[in-house]
């Protein structure tokens, strides 16, 4: 696939035009301060710290979205799925995983590999959290309460923040204690018997101590039901509190800790059944293992053509996407908490150290029917079992010390300090799973399931620098002209284990004995826990990997004009690999880490069409992206278990343009959305597969055949939408003043079409031959609209009506990508309409 540059570019340009054409209006604001040049606009600004300072939006040099309070209320926003399209080049998704409470973000390309750090790494208060292993999963229930505003910035961003990314980060900060005694109670109701309740406290205990605590529930019937259980599958049920302290003894030291406590525990994810592989089930049964007997084409249950199969897949078709019949009970619990503390101290005028220190915990238990139907061929987790034994169990470690200051009456600013942290294992953690079992039931289930027993410690050093110069320094004629360069080196340590076995079912087996998960070979169960390269060996193998390279940015901006800035930057990322405790072929235990390129440029702008103020900010990046990690399916014929593996061998070149655009016509009604262009390609993609496998070159000419070599450049990049756009409109409806003010907001958002499978078309090229049904999400696009009445006639009261998904769409969020593995087809899909109303009191100050 070739990239399309010229609409990218004509995009770019007429973008550029647009703003020239506008210059002399821009220039009626040229002598304003920057809090003038606000009200001057008329357009909301929020305060950021995407470079650990704090800025204005408009006047930092990277892309950069920011939601305040007040907009992750007015979208409805209560988590990380409520940004998918809010934000340029953004897609939050379970990926191919089966938990719809994991969603894992990932910006212009670059998410979450299995089993290995994070693509965007989700901070709170500026303390990364901590992420399960199993599941691509960040922090737990809770996390978007009481928020001062969430940021998310794009492009790798290991220079200054902790963890090292590829993609970009999202900043979650949490609202800090004020100096004043006031707060809210807020509750809500909706449909599906949605109960919310949210209570804050900011309490001032002296000059110098100030509190603020914090406490939030929320309920909801699923709105998929499981008549096989009659239980509502995904519900939501949740709990969570958070207190912040901030002790300020003198005026050069400011002291804060914040402490958070989250729980939830829900009836798991409706995963519906699509289809079946009839032939490669039909091929399973040829193996004449009991287990593995699920189409017989002879005995008293023959039944050659999968009829029963086909019943299955007939019967959920017919009750529609919100009812199922899972032959196992699903289940989540997910158990978080944290406390960090940051300590500002004043050094001399312009200054400061900053130490930033955490300890935190995420525990998570799942069981999942992931093919979505009584039979027992994809589950993940037998539940009598894994619901005493976690599946992820971490406690992650961070501490940073930072030196910032100024210089050159201010022309000079930079930060420099270090970095580490360390995520070990918080307990044993266990993987049961049943994968290609004909046995019915729980019984089956129990029979059929390997365990998988897991540790994994991760564990990250660096140091960094950077800095920011304004030429104004030396001659005036440079004002406002600023180089800003960064450095940091990482050094990364993964140290893994795992002891996979499966029962003895199994042929080779026994009532002593069992067979190792990886490779087939028969031990004694006694010997188990002992290596696989041990004199009496057992089922355990480990891996152990170094990783260390460097990081960088560089980049000039120049505000010409108060509400013009032009920027331009190119910066290095780079990510660890991992040790894949999940293997079912010994090749695949560990991967190595990956490399970004990322060249941008863009402009951010305010200015005037006839008088009303429009704000403009465009950017284009092209990104040279190699080693890729990315996951795969996985299947051992030898063993019959399937699993998963993470390559880190390809190439890939991403290119594309993002634009965020406000308007305000008339004072009442301010209109804006973003839109982004994505057009990517392989380079190469290339790997060594255990059996032969499709790829590229398997055609009809030569009878789709298979290869252990596969080439795989022609699969789209997954994790990426080519194109995303938002818009919206507020109004402020007129009301008498003693009424209160009532706005009304409306937006819509669109996804385009995506590559969700790794290494898998949905059909072969230039054929309607299927390859991995499903490998590609039809796009979608949801309205949602709020209603907000602030101060009900002239009281402390402030009543929304909202509402999402108004159209009620029905769409994929996640494909179960194992039809050619394990012989089954699954979706998730997307919420349906929600609505209900809030109403928050507040008091005190």
């Amino acid at each position: 696939m070739k990239f399309a540059k010229k609409p990218v570019l004509r995009l770019a340009l007429l973008a550029g035009s647009a703003l020239m054409g506008f210059e002399p209006l821009v220039a009626m604001a040229a002598q304003e301060s920057d809090q003038a040049v606000s009200r001057e606009t008329g357009l909301a600004e929020i305060i950021v710290t995407a470079q650990r300072r704090e800025e204005r939006s408009q006047t930092v040099p990277i892309a950069i979205t920011a939601v305040s309070s007040e907009g992750l209320r007015e979208r409805s926003i209560t988590n990380l799925q409520g940004l998918q399209s809010q934000v340029p080049s953004l897609i939050i998704a379970p990926n191919g995983q089966a938990a719809r409470d994991v969603m894992a973000p990932a910006i212009r390309g670059q998410g979450a590999s299995f089993q290995g750090s994070p693509g965007v790494v989700v901070y709170l208060n500026e303390v990364p959290l901590p992420t399960a292993f199993s599941l691509s999963q960040q922090g737990g229930p809770g996390n978007f309460v009481d928020l001062q505003n969430v940021q998310i910035l794009s492009g790798a961003q290991g220079t200054l923040f902790g963890r090292n990314t590829t993609g970009g980060a999202v900043l979650l900060t949490a609202a800090r204690p004020t100096d004043k005694l006031e707060g809210h109670l807020s509750g809500a109701f909706g449909n599906y018997n949605m109960t919310e309740f949210e209570g804050v406290l900011n309490l001032p205990l002296t000059d110098t101590l100030r509190v603020r605590l914090v406490g939030a529930s929320r309920d909801r019937d699923g709105y998929t039901h499981d008549i096989q259980w009659n239980k509502d599958r995904d519900n939501e049920h949740w709990r969570m509190g958070r207190i912040g302290v901030e002790w300020q003894p003198i005026e050069a030291i400011t002291n804060y800790t914040m402490a958070y406590y989250g729980y939830s525990s829900t009836n798991g994810t409706g995963i519906v059944p699509i289809a079946f592989n009839y032939p490669l089930l039909q091929g399973f049964s040829s193996f004449g293992v009991p287990s593995l007997n699920f189409c017989p084409t002879s005995g008293a249950n023959a039944d050659p053509n999968c009829n029963a199969f086909r019943k299955l897949i007939a019967d959920q078709q017919a009750r529609g996407i919100r009812t199922v019949a899972h032959g196992l009970d699903d289940f989540a619990k997910v158990e978080t908490w944290g406390i960090s503390n940051s300590t500002d101290i004043g050094l001399a005028d312009g200054l400061k150290l900053r130490n930033i220190i955490s300890y935190a915990s995420l525990k998570s238990s799942y069981a999942s029917d992931q093919d979505g139907t009584i039979i027992n061929i994809n589950d993940t987790g037998v539940t009598s079992l894994s619901r005493t034994a976690p599946k992820d169990y971490f406690k992650l470690f961070t501490e940073e010390l930072q030196l910032q200051g100024e210089a050159l009456d201010k022309k000079l600013t930079y930060t420099l300090g270090g970095f580490y942290s360390k995520q070990t294992p918080g307990g044993m953690m266990h993987y049961y799973g049943t994968t290609v079992c004909a046995l019915p039931g729980e019984a089956g289930s129990l029979l059929c399931a390997g365990d998988r027993e897991v540790g994994v410690t991760n564990e990250s050093k660096a140091l960094f620098a950077q800095a920011t110069l304004d030429f104004g320094a030396f001659a005036p004629a440079l004002d406002r002209l600023r180089l800003t360069a960064g450095y940091r080196y990482t050094w990364d340590q993964i140290d893994g284990f795992t002891v996979g076995f499966n029962p003895a079912i199994y042929p080779g087996s026994g009532p002593d004995n069992v067979r190792c998960s990886f490779d087939g070979v028969s031990v004694a169960r006694a010997n188990v826990e002992n290596s696989i390269t041990a004199a009496t060996r057992g089922c355990r193998y480990e891996g152990h990997l170094k990783s260390s390279a460097p990081n960088w940015t560089i980049g000039l901006d120049y505000r010409p004009i108060d509400n013009l800035m032009l920027y331009a930057k190119v910066s290095r990322g780079y990510k660890a690999g991992g040790f894949n405790a999940y293997a079912v072929n010994l090749q695949f235990t560990q991967f190595g880490p990956e490399y970004v390129t990322d060249w941008e440029a863009g402009f951010k702008s305010d200015f005037r069409v006839a008088n009303r103020p429009v704000r403009l900010n465009v950017n284009g990046f092209n990104m040279d992206y190699s080693q890729i990690q990315r996951g795969l399916a996985d299947f051992n014929p030898t063993t019959r278990q399937s699993g998963a593996a993470t390559l880190s061998t390809a190439k890939a070149v991403i290119r594309g343009v993002e634009i965020e655009a406000m308007f305000k016509p008339v004072d009442a009604l301010e209109i804006g959305g973003n839109y982004s262009h994505i057009d990517a390609h392989y380079k190469s993609f290339t790997y060594t597969a255990p059996q032969p496998v499709w790829d590229c070159n398997s055609t009809t000419s030569n009878n789709f055949a298979k290869t252990t070599t596969p080439d795989l450049r022609c699969i789209p990049l997954q994790y990426l939408a080519p194109d995303i756009f938002s818009v919206y409109g507020r109004l402020a409806l007129p009301t008498p003043d003693n009424v209160g003010n009532v706005s009304l907001f409306v937006s819509y958002a669109w996804t385009s079409s995506r590559q969700q499978a790794g290494n898998q078309l949905e059909k072969f090229r230039g054929t309607n031959v299927t390859w991995e049904p499903g490998a590609k999400l039809p796009s979608y696009g949801l309205l949602s609209a709020s209603l907000d009445w602030k101060k009900a006639m002239g009281t402390d009261l402030d009543v929304s009506v909202f509402g999402t998904n108004l159209l009620n769409k029905q769409y994929f969020m996640s494909n179960s990508g194992v039809y050619n593995q394990v012989g089954s087809q699954s979706q998730i899909f997307g919420e349906p309409r929600m609505y209900g109303i809030r109403l928050r009191y507040n008091f005190g100050n």
